[in-house]
């Protein structure tokens, strides 16, 4: 089958022939086809956290053609088998999750400053401490 993914008006990834390895979905095959298992020496650069719009399949890569809409819980083999080959997948635009995922770099840190009041405990204050202690209170730190 021909799979080719854009989003907005760009094409993150061009028509290209992929196997249909067993039944699945075509959101299943969507997702193994981004991380590698479906074929690993093609390498797609679509972002793992991306949604998916919608679908359309057709039975010819021609403009003009006639394109289905289909569910992404249908079965891969039953539909491309019925409406056609072609598989495009059109991801959706929302730059949300891109900037959730600029946000969170350093989870950690910001765990820290949101959550230290309710979640962290306060270091120690004793005049003398043994090195767990110290330990203890460079890592709450």
């Amino acid at each position: 089958m021909n799979i080719c993914i854009s989003k907005e008006s760009k094409t993150l990834h061009s028509w290209y022939a992929y196997p249909i390895l067993y039944k699945m979905t075509i959101k299943e095959f969507f997702d193994k086809l981004i991380m590698g298992k479906i074929s690993p020496e093609c390498n797609i650069s679509v972002n793992l956290f991306e949604m998916i719009d919608h679908i359309e399949l057709s039975q010819m890569l021609e403009a003009g053609t006639t394109t289905i809409q289909a569910s992404s819980y249908c079965e891969i083999i039953e539909s491309t088998k019925a409406f056609g080959l072609n598989i495009h997948y059109y991801l959706k635009t929302s730059n949300i999750i891109t900037s959730h995922l600029v946000l969170c770099q350093n989870v950690l840190e910001i765990l820290i400053q949101t959550q230290k009041k309710k979640f962290l405990p306060s270091s120690l204050k004793y005049e003398k401490l043994n090195k767990k202690q110290v330990l203890y209170n460079d890592i709450i730190e």
